[in-house]
C-alpha cells in the first residue's frame, strides 16, 4: 500500500512540475481580427477582434516572426490596415510577441 501511494505521489509531483515548466516558458495563443495599426520603427501591429466589444490588442515583431500572405513570406511593411490576420502570440514581459502572422485571404462577395 505504501509503495502504491509513493508511487501515485511521484506521479503527481512530476504532473506539477511538468505544468509549472510548461507555464514558465510561456504558452502558444492566438488571435483572429483586422489590422488597426501598422508602426514599423516600434516593430508592432494593432489588431482589433471580430467579435463585438473586442479590444485592440497589440503585438511585437521579432526577429523570428514569420509573416505570410497567400503562403508566401512577407514583412511587417507590408500589412495593410484593414487586412484580416491570425496571430499566433506568446506573452514575455508583458508583451505579446508574434511568432506567426497569417493575412486572411480575402473573399470576394457575390450575390
Amino acid at each position: 500500500m505504501r509503495k502504491l501511494l509513493s508511487i501515485f505521489g511521484l506521479a503527481f509531483c512530476l504532473v506539477v512540475v511538468t505544468a509549472v515548466a510548461a507555464s514558465a516558458k510561456g504558452y502558444s495563443h492566438t488571435a483572429k481580427g483586422d489590422v488597426t495599426t501598422i508602426d514599423s520603427t516600434a516593430m508592432t501591429f494593432g489588431v482589433k477582434g471580430e467579435h463585438q466589444g473586442a479590444k485592440e490588442q497589440t503585438f511585437t515583431v521579432t526577429s523570428t516572426t514569420k509573416l505570410e500572405s497567400a503562403g508566401k513570406p512577407i514583412t511587417l511593411a507590408d500589412l495593410r490596415s484593414g487586412e484580416g490576420v491570425t496571430v499566433w502570440y506568446v506573452t514575455k514581459d508583458g508583451k505579446k510577441e508574434a511568432s506567426r502572422v497569417v493575412v486572411e485571404p480575402v473573399t470576394p462577395t457575390g450575390h
